[in-house]
């Protein structure tokens, strides 16, 4: 008997040693490690990353706790936290919305614009199309499906309305900093009933001063300290409405995973230059942290000491290749970048795409840090609904090639 325990965890030892070697030696992405994150960042314990029950903080606590596991340097002090506040609209997790008797479920049939003030109505519903006009009576519902375009006169009228709701082929939600003048929400097309005539509808929202951190740590360079290749990644996500959750796996659990997979690399494969990696709060409601960064930068990590920036959102994909903002501002860049792939045949294609405002890159772009936004592309269409969870969301071999061309193209730089 002693043999054979002997034996058995001397197979044991072997088998937890060649894994530590090939981990050691031959490392470099490590998918279950990033689907790990994901799985965990979108789980119920984060509450969709947003504004209920202290969603994002849990999520960047859970995200600093990763980066001193790695090793990472926190700066000045900071325990990697980079702290702000700003405005959010928020709803009570009791909304309410009835038609004809029939119950909607928020997210699955219904949901609220972000904007919209509190309502505890009972209204009559009317139907506008092109061949009709607004009703007389303001105390109605107004039911429009999205294929009708309001002019601007008509669109000024509607706010005297209690209530606008508009039909939707596919539900997406988002986040607001500030209350609209009137109420309105969306309806998916298959849970509307026919003919309905009456809505009841409840909901509660309010505008609260929201404590956020963005998450910053580093991984010092080997030749050049006080230059710094940054990687960012946004961990916030949409939160709660009611009792749905917007897990947001792809959107952007992806993009912060593959983050912090890079930082588990290069913590053991430091390169020349330092290499930040910022984790940032508050994008979805308007590039909030990452603005608070460029307007208040570590003095250790001013902007004009960034060599270049990486932001990293929706990388879950990849079978469609990777989109490239940017790719036309710093086109030497781009060249370097599309070199690499071509001589490993990383991933199929590249969409160049010019300037735009459509994540965490762009105000560094405006004080005149060179950086890309990469996103991939794919077959993956959830987005912004209670859809984008981990269990829809799995890493394949593009995760992979991926990580490997932005590694390379940092190395590059």
């Amino acid at each position: 008997m002693k043999k054979m325990i002997l034996r058995f965890w001397d197979f044991k030892t072997i088998v937890f040693a060649l894994f530590i070697f090939s981990f050691n030696f031959s490392y470099s992405q490590n998918r279950n490690y990033a689907q790990f994150l994901i799985d965990t960042l979108s789980s119920k314990t984060f509450s969709g990353r947003g504004y209920v029950n202290n969603g994002d903080q849990k999520a960047a606590q859970f995200i600093a706790t990763q980066f001193n596991k790695l090793g990472l340097k926190a700066f000045e002090n900071s325990d990697y936290m980079h702290n702000f506040t700003f405005p959010v609209v928020v709803f009570s997790k009791k909304c309410k919305v009835k038609i004809d008797g029939k119950t909607l479920l928020e997210g699955k049939d219904y949901l609220i614009n972000p904007s919209s003030p509190s309502i505890n109505k009972k209204l009559k519903i009317k139907p506008i199309n092109k061949d009709s006009r607004l009703p007389s009576k303001h105390n109605v519902a107004l039911l429009y499906d999205t294929s009708y375009k309001f002019s601007k006169n008509e669109l000024k009228m509607t706010d005297d309305y209690k209530l606008r709701i508009s039909l939707q082929k596919k539900l997406t939600w988002s986040v607001s900093t500030s209350v609209d003048k009137n109420s309105s929400i969306s309806i998916l097309k298959s849970s509307m009933p026919d003919n309905s005539r009456k809505i009841k509808i409840n909901i509660k929202s309010k505008i609260k001063k929201h404590n956020a951190s963005n998450v910053i740590g580093y991984v010092e360079g080997k030749e050049i300290k006080d230059t710094f290749i940054v990687i960012t990644a946004h961990f916030d996500h949409l939160g709660m409405l009611g009792k749905a959750i917007f897990p947001g796996a792809n959107d952007n659990a992806s993009g912060t995973a593959m983050m912090i997979d890079l930082a588990n690399y290069f913590t053991k494969n430091p390169c020349k230059y330092s290499i930040a990696f910022m984790a940032f709060a508050a994008e979805e409601p308007g590039l909030i942290g990452s603005k608070h960064y460029t307007d208040n930068p570590y003095d250790n990590l001013p902007l004009n000491k960034i060599k270049f920036l990486v932001n990293l959102d929706l990388m879950g994909s990849g079978e469609k290749g990777m989109a490239v903002v940017n790719a036309t501002v710093f086109q030497d860049y781009f060249n370097k970048l599309q070199n690499i792939n071509n001589e490993k045949k990383y991933l199929p294609e590249f969409k160049v795409r010019g300037k735009a405002a459509n994540s965490d890159h762009y105000w560094f772009t405006e004080r005149g840090v060179k950086c890309f936004f990469f996103y991939l592309m794919g077959s993956y269409n959830h987005y912004h609904d209670i859809y984008d969870n981990s269990e829809n969301l799995k890493l394949g071999n593009f995760y992979d090639k991926a990580f490997l061309l932005i590694r390379d193209f940092i190395l590059s730089v």
